[in-house]
């Protein structure tokens, strides 16, 4: 140590030995050492700073995808026939077919479900037809009515048709003679009108009603939007009066049925 001290004494215009170790370095190495310690810091930087990756647990559920697989709400509107009522009714109606009598169930009971089917039936289209349309029509704004109409309607034949069918049920397991055979018939062919004005014909009309709406609720209409208007409000008559005819067919079919069961009353 005393030599080395002895050494950096002998150089008088360095102050130190550290201050004449960097003097002897040259500028290329100076700058090399630059490089090398600023790669340095970028990687320890860039390391600090980066997190890293979660580690992945196999029995963790995937994560949720997004896109089209992400929209919520039904999948489907459901069809007529998925409804729980239809399907009870169907059951049951294929249960009495199965059996072919009153084996399973009294003649009493048997009577009582079709009398309650046939007033429940009867009931509901005279009130429909009488009363609650002529009523609505003449005390409400015309597109409120048929606003109205279009939520009463599937509610109308569906309660009308479901009763029919089990009138026709409750019949066809009973001691059928030739009168109970002439109003099966007749059943019958109520039983298609109501399900043909259900599914066929009233979606039909609602749907042009609600077109014609929406053009005649237009700020502003031309002449070629009032030509579509026409023709809208032809082919919804055409439709409305379809379906009145049905329920008019339908309607004198429940009063040929209150015949028949008058006929078989003893009062």
């Amino acid at each position: 140590m005393i030599a080395a001290r002895s050494r950096c004494s002998l150089l008088p215009t360095q102050r130190s030995c550290g201050a004449a170790a960097v003097l002897r370095r040259t500028p290329a190495a100076m700058n090399t050492r630059r490089n090398v310690v600023s790669a340095a810091a970028s990687d320890t930087t860039v390391t600090s700073t980066t997190p890293a990756p979660p580690a992945t647990d196999p029995k963790a559920p995937a994560a949720a995808t997004t896109g089209k697989d992400d929209v919520s709400g039904p999948m489907l509107e459901p069809s007529v026939v998925n409804r729980p009522w239809v399907r009870a009714l169907a059951t049951v109606g294929a249960v009495a077919a199965a059996a072919g009598s009153t084996t399973f169930m009294p003649k009493s009971l048997t009577a009582f479900i079709h009398i309650a089917a046939y007033g429940t039936w009867t009931g509901t289209l005279i009130w429909n037809t009488f009363f609650v349309g002529f009523t609505m029509f003449k005390n409400m704004p015309r597109q409120t009515f048929g606003r109205v109409q279009a939520q009463l309607f599937p509610q109308y034949f569906g309660l009308t048709t479901a009763a029919n069918l089990l009138l026709l049920g409750t019949l066809l397991i009973s001691d059928m003679g030739p009168s109970a055979q002439q109003a099966a018939i007749v059943l019958g062919v109520a039983a298609g009108a109501s399900l043909t004005n259900w599914l066929i014909i009233e979606p039909v009309a609602t749907n042009l009603m609600f077109q014609r709406y929406e053009l005649e609720n237009l700020p502003e209409k031309n002449e070629e939007v009032k030509g579509k208007i026409q023709v809208l409000y032809k082919q919804f008559g055409k439709y409305h009066g379809i379906s009145s005819l049905i329920n008019l067919v339908i309607t004198c079919c429940a009063f040929a049925h209150a015949w028949y069961l008058g006929s078989h009353l003893s009062l």
